[in-house]
């Protein structure tokens, strides 16, 4: 069994080694010097437990009965043995010193430390709980315990927290890990509130300031920047004092960019703030760090700021990017709602690709994507998407550099999508109504004479816009109606005075200070 005992113990080491080091903590209850007699063969155990765990039990075994009858001596050598990593020695002295004293604090705060580096948090949360009983302003347990709870239980780490700051105002980590948990809670304003007494009053060093902490700081304003756009201004002066303490942090750069881009919009110098979030924008240009750090939210900012800028090219290329990011991680994902978090993500950036490579005169290519992002809605596309999609063939069928034959053939798909929205089933008429204003469109191929198949399209605008719930949305298409109807009663060879009037009267109920109108009435009176 010993044999047994002491190889496990070998593994321990290795285990503990890659605890997290957040664990780490100084000594805080009263332990007094291990006797050398001990502490030499407690060395001897933990120089043997890797290369002959056998005699390094046998030697265990040996020094434990020395110590077993003694309470000190328990906490002593096991806090020695724990210090060095030596779990397995270190969980059997704090279970015997427990035995033997139960109500001895320093055992109590031992044993919690052994279970804390096991990271068994219930058991140690229970010993500090223990300490607490018997002593209920031991300050180190409620330290401990509310590192403890901290990840199990957040409301219980807050109430100690706030009973330390009552005790201890200058135990600035109080207010930091106040600041983490709120955080954590999704509380940002609170968390804000904490942050901001930690960060005033720690020292702007590598050593001496939590830079995790520091990046929830930063997201947590940013998170309620949309309520205080003064948080943006904070956020811009936090990563200029912190990045020099965490170059290779890509959190703090990333925080100060999306800052400075938010500043653009409502800038008094426009053109300054554009400079200022393009100069922040460097850590993506330059690829400052691993393409693995970067997620999608990095190229969705970086291509608004290529976009705001006019950039077309650059900002497609960085939304094509943030999709790449979505679908590399979609397959990992195994939760519903995240699935379809992700879906929706990609199905946005698909959709606004697919406008800014219209803009671009690429419409072939927003065809394509905009393909893509039908393909995700399924069979939750609905006949505003239908309609869109005709919009882009339209686009497509408008570009010069159009052969007569690609010409014909967006024309032919203009014109199929469209009458598939008008053939639809549905209650939302105002897509039809335009898909209907898209065809007298497509239908006007020579726009100086008075086309019977174009008339016929925008009557029907008219009499299917009749509605008053879409008669305001659909006012636009109904005046361009209007006014091809006008200019057709005119021109045709008789031309139809009593119609005329009638569109020209309609065009007026729409805009009537609108110089066609105008122009129209004036018309009317010589005919």
């Amino acid at each position: 069994m010993k044999k047994n005992f002491f190889r496990a113990a070998a593994l321990s080491v290795i285990l503990a080694m890659s605890v997290n080091g957040a664990q780490a903590q100084t000594r805080n209850y009263e332990c007094p010097p291990l006797n050398p007699e001990y502490q030499a063969l407690a060395d001897q155990v933990i120089s043997l437990q890797m290369e002959d765990p056998e005699k390094a039990g046998k030697l265990y075994m040996g020094l434990e009965k020395k110590v077993q009858k003694n309470k000190e001596d328990l906490v002593s050598l096991g806090t020695y043995l724990l210090e060095h990593n030596e779990l397995q020695g270190a969980n059997r002295c704090a279970k015997l010193v427990y035995e033997k004293a139960p109500d001895y604090i320093p055992g109590l705060m031992f044993s919690a430390e052994v279970y804390m580096k096991m990271q068994q948090w219930g058991l140690a949360g229970g010993r500090y709980d223990e300490v607490l009983a018997i002593d209920s302003t031991n300050i180190a347990a409620m330290k401990r315990n509310a590192f403890v709870y901290k990840n199990v239980n957040p409301h219980a780490a807050i109430d100690y927290l706030l009973k330390i700051k009552k005790i201890d105002p200058a135990y600035t980590d109080a207010d930091k890990d106040l600041g983490d948990i709120y955080y954590k809670l999704d509380d940002y304003a609170k968390a804000i509130a904490a942050y901001d007494t930690y960060y005033k009053v720690t020292p702007k060093e590598a050593d001496k300031i939590d830079i995790r902490a520091c990046e929830n700081y930063l997201q947590a304003l940013f998170s309620m920047s949309v309520k205080d756009e003064t948080n943006l201004d904070k956020m811009i002066t936090i990563a200029n004092e912190i990045k020099p303490l965490a170059p290779k942090d890509i959190i703090i750069p990333r925080m100060e960019f999306f800052a400075k881009y938010n500043k653009v919009e409502t800038a008094m110098d426009y053109e300054g703030a554009l400079k200022a979030a393009d100069e922040a924008c460097a850590y993506i240009r330059d690829k400052q760090f691993p393409d693995s750090v970067y997620f999608y939210m990095d190229y969705d900012f970086a291509g608004k700021l290529a976009k705001e800028k006019g950039d077309i090219p650059q900002a497609i290329s960085y939304f094509e990017q943030a999709v790449k990011d979505l679908e590399a991680k979609a397959g990992d994902i195994t939760d519903e709602r995240k699935k379809t978090e992700n879906e929706n993500k990609r199905g946005s950036y698909f959709y606004e690709i697919s406008n800014l490579y219209v803009r671009n005169k690429q419409a072939d290519k927003g065809i394509e994507v905009y393909e893509k992002y039908l393909a995700l809605l399924g069979d939750k596309a609905d006949i505003s998407d239908k309609y869109t999609l005709g919009t882009k063939y339209f686009a497509a069928y408008q570009q010069q550099n159009n052969t007569p034959e690609q010409k014909q053939v967006y024309h032919d798909k203009a014109e199929e999508a469209f009458k598939a929205v008008i053939g639809t089933e549905t209650t939302n008429r105002l897509p039809i109504v335009l898909a209907i204003q898209m065809l007298a469109r497509l239908s006007n191929t020579d726009t100086n004479k008075p086309l019977d198949l174009v008339r016929d399209y925008y009557v029907k605008v008219i009499n299917e816009s009749e509605d008053e719930t879409i008669k305001q949305k659909a006012s636009n298409a109904r005046f361009e109606a209007c006014r091809y109807l006008f200019f057709y009663y005119v021109s045709i060879d008789t031309p139809n005075k009593v119609e005329a009037t009638k569109y020209a009267t309609i065009a007026k109920s729409i805009r009537p200070d609108d110089d066609f109108v105008k122009a129209a009435f004036e018309h009317l009176k010589t005919m």
